[in-house]
């Protein structure tokens, strides 16, 4: 799995060389996963199958880099040791984008954000963009939900009744 960082490199019918091996335990060694090589998939941890995704990335050795919760259901030394990769690649001046939940974390380590919530809330600087006020807008927007809003119903499929009852929907039409 790691190996598959090198794609470009080697391409769908390229070898593992000796160098390309060296990178590969290089990598696997700065997530430490040291001893873990010949483990298979299944048998990882969440925390140990992050730092494996995390290995990967240092071989593909991207310019922009994009993280959808990668310090999610991962212990603290986990968390610390990929973000410290983070932090590597941020020093490097690559762009990372990550999607994350944990508003402390960000607050904590991220220095610009983008708020979403069905639509972009607000952008800049962690500190001016995770103020009460744009976390309460972002809050409203996703909780926001019209009770009088009229039905998208096709007339001709099947409608469930709250009592799991297959009816027909009838339609009202408003001018």
């Amino acid at each position: 799995m790691v190996a598959m960082g090198l794609w470009r490199r080697a391409g769908s019918f390229g070898g593992i060389d000796r160098s390309a091996r060296a990178l590969i335990e290089q990598a696997i060694a700065a997530v430490g996963l040291s001893g873990f090589e010949d483990r298979a998939i299944a048998t990882l941890s969440g925390g140990q199958m992050q730092r494996m995704l995390f290995a990967r990335l240092l071989l593909q050795d991207a310019r922009v880099i994009v993280l959808d919760e990668p310090f999610n259901a991962v212990d603290a030394k986990t968390s610390a040791d990929l973000f410290d990769l983070v932090r590597r690649w941020h020093g490097e001046q690559r762009t990372v984008l990550t999607a994350m939940h944990d508003i402390d974390f960000v607050r904590a380590n991220f220095p610009e954000t983008l708020l979403l919530a069905r639509e972009p809330v607000a952008w800049g600087r962690t500190a001016n963009v995770l103020t009460p006020e744009n976390l309460l807008a972002a809050r409203r927007m996703c909780e926001a939900f019209d009770q009088q809003a009229e039905l998208c119903v096709d007339e001709k499929a099947p409608a469930f009744k709250p009592s799991g009852e297959v009816s027909r929907a009838t339609h009202h039409s408003h001018p």
